[in-house]
């Protein structure tokens, strides 16, 4: 655990890293956090979310990783007071982003109060998802034309992949748009002192909103993708079984004239005539060579067809 206190221009400021139960609560006590946002905070795992309780802002973030987003993600926790600031970050093994150099860069937006260094953190974190959502699209596009593709095998594991990654983003980025949309009066109220705040909140709105109908639509084309895949897999498996049903029937005719002639019978054609076993195995070859011709033409031993889409 690693906590950093800090005293910007205007108010104070607790960064907390995977902070044991004991540093949590005496932060939390320091700043008299309200009960409700405690048990937030306290607890691992929670949903993303916004929340306001007396004049305290909430805002419970996944601190996703663009260039993946398969992985649980960290967690992020903004709990912002008139003149003070509480971040709680978690991350299990992974490194942590730092907040400070977040705040502290230099930016259009000055953080001189807890507020406005809090919208610059949110501001990052919605940045992550569109960089993450811009990267989903680019694998869409590929695992699309791969799907489509008669000469490709598409790779299952890359496709799943790519639900979970939409998943993670969407359910981090919905939750922050639902917390936007049911507090948009408090929100207002608390920025009521500071007008320059309004207009950066106002975009953080229109870019979740965007972002979430990118989502929308990736979902969607990848359930397209999905069921061409499993249609796909169907027509692959119909397509070894009419190979195997051909092979058998391959081997099943020299079988069957062998299995005749070795019953002792007497008067089988070509039976005593000298090289009368040489005509009767030219005739298996020939009738087996026809019919690899025909399930070729048929298209029954292994050679793909063009698929229609």
């Amino acid at each position: 655990m690693t906590s950093d206190t800090h005293e910007e221009d205007g108010f104070a400021w607790v960064a907390l890293v995977d902070p044991d139960r004991a540093d949590l609560d005496e932060a939390m006590t320091q700043f008299r956090v309200h009960p409700a946002l405690r048990e937030d905070a306290a607890q691992s795992g929670r949903p993303p979310k916004i929340e306001m309780l007396d004049e305290q802002l909430l805002v419970l973030a996944w601190d996703l990783d663009p260039r993946s987003a398969v992985r649980y993600p960290g967690e992020l926790i903004l709990i912002v007071g008139e003149s003070w600031l509480l971040s709680i970050q978690r991350s299990g093994d992974e490194d942590v982003r730092s907040l400070s150099g977040v705040v502290e860069a230099d930016g259009e937006l000055d953080c001189t109060t807890s507020m406005r260094a809090a919208v610059r953190i949110l501001a990052v974190m919605i940045r992550d998802y569109e960089e993450a959502a811009a990267r989903i699209e680019d694998e869409l596009d590929d695992v699309e034309a791969e799907v489509f593709d008669a000469a490709v095998e598409e790779d299952y594991e890359r496709i799943y992949r790519l639900r979970r990654r939409i998943g993670h983003v969407d359910r981090a980025a919905s939750a922050f748009m639902r917390g936007f949309e049911s507090d948009t009066e408090d929100l207002s109220r608390l920025v009521e002192d500071d007008p320059e705040l309004r207009p950066y909140l106002r975009r953080a709105e229109g870019d979740l909103a965007a972002l979430a109908d990118l989502l929308t639509t990736q979902r969607m084309a990848l359930d397209a993708v999905v069921s061409s895949h499993e249609s796909n897999v169907s027509s692959r498996q119909n397509r070894d079984m009419r190979t195997i049903a051909a092979v058998a029937a391959l081997l099943a005719l020299p079988t069957v004239v062998a299995g005749l002639y070795g019953m002792n019978f007497r008067d089988l054609p070509l039976l005593h005539v000298p090289f009368g076993w040489v005509v009767v195995l030219a005739g298996i070859i020939i009738v087996d060579v026809g019919a690899v011709w025909w399930f070729r033409r048929r298209g029954w031993l292994g050679e793909s067809r063009k698929r229609d889409h």
